[in-house]
């Protein structure tokens, strides 16, 4: 032992360089599988969520908790987990049912921008939502689910000026295929769970498989 401390004080001692530049290449990898596996705990836990849909940015996402307090406002992004309505089959939507946080239904909470608030107006017919004279991109609803086997959609239509407490979502990832208000119509403050914030996110375009 004496004798190898000598000698790597007199030379270089290269298999240990070439080990520790080696363990420096794979620290980005170990770095992203923490991130990933502590996303994974803290989601049971309500504090991040692990996003898959595309409704928005897919990634890993900071939850907020609301308190009574809590402001929403336009343009926020939140976890909410809405009154679906009834006599339609949701079983094409994803389960959570080990997540601590899940809604009542066992589904994970849904993760949706807000894009009107008390006082706006909202119009929906077949060819999209209008919100105080603005459309919506993109947000032309869907008769039935891209799932194979395709399942009927509920469909909201009409206008409604939103009273205090009620908000109207939008999946602004990709919105083609959001299921938001336009299925379900205004959300009320009371279903939201918190204000999520993304950590690292990506936005992905996604294109349902046809059958030839």
């Amino acid at each position: 032992m004496i004798h190898l401390r000598k000698n790597a004080l007199s030379f270089p001692y290269t298999p240990f360089t070439t080990q520790r530049r080696h363990w420096k290449r794979l620290l980005p990898f170990a770095v992203i599988g923490a991130i990933v596996a502590g996303s994974v705990t803290a989601w049971d836990h309500g504090d991040w969520r692990l996003n898959l849909s595309p409704s928005e940015p897919m990634g890993i996402w900071s939850v907020t908790p609301i308190s009574p307090g809590t402001k929403l406002h336009v343009g926020e992004i939140v976890t909410l987990c809405p009154r679906l309505p009834e006599g339609f089959h949701y079983g094409w939507l994803m389960d959570k049912t080990h997540a601590a946080n899940a809604c009542a239904d066992g589904r994970a909470p849904y993760i949706k921008i807000i894009v009107a608030g008390p006082g706006d107006m909202v119009h929906e017919t077949d060819r999209g939502v209008i919100i105080d004279g603005h459309p919506l991109p993109d947000s032309q609803p869907l008769p039935f689910t891209t799932s194979k086997p395709q399942v009927r959609l509920p469909q909201w239509r009409g206008t409604i000026t939103l009273k205090p407490g009620q908000y109207w979502a939008y999946g602004a990832g990709d919105p083609r295929f959001s299921f938001d208000s336009r299925y379900w119509g205004p959300f009320l403050r009371a279903q939201v769970r918190g204000v999520a914030d993304p950590v690292v996110v990506w936005k992905y375009r996604w294109t349902p498989k046809v059958d030839n």
